[in-house]
């Protein structure tokens, strides 16, 4: 039997190779936030927090498996907490940029994009990898 994707809204737990324990909440678009703290015991996600380290786009396959338990839910406080922030996709022979937001693509304004997450979907490995770099390197 195949586990279900986690519902927006749900906190799944990673175990990161220093032993500690880190938490991402489930956002629509099939994006995760993972949230800035981490945990020396598993199961004490951040609930209630909103200071996120970083916000992207995790593969199904991940979050359907068993490296990825959901251990809470943290319920949004208005409709805008369940979507992630706007993303931005270059053209890789235009170098033109666009920004993806809530299913849509728009043209960017001026510099609106330098500051804005590349859109991209991650495994698991990559997101274990990005915890790990110290805070002040991402």
């Amino acid at each position: 039997m195949r586990r279900h994707r986690p519902m927006v809204g749900d906190v799944i737990q990673l175990s990161l190779p220093s032993g500690r324990f880190a938490y991402g909440r489930v956002l629509r678009d099939a994006s995760v936030a993972f949230y800035d703290e981490t945990t020396s015991e598993p199961g004490q996600p951040p609930i209630g927090n909103r200071n996120y380290r970083f916000v992207v786009g995790v593969y199904d396959d991940v979050l359907r498996s068993d490296k990825c338990p959901v251990v809470g839910w943290d319920p949004s406080a208005n409709l805008e907490e369940d979507w992630p922030p706007p993303h931005k996709v270059t053209d890789p022979i235009t170098k033109t940029v666009r920004v993806y937001h809530k299913g849509t693509m728009r043209p960017a304004a001026d510099y609106e994009h330098e500051s804005l997450e590349s859109a991209a979907v991650w495994d698991y490995k990559q997101v274990i990898e990005r915890l790990e770099v110290p805070w002040e390197a991402t």
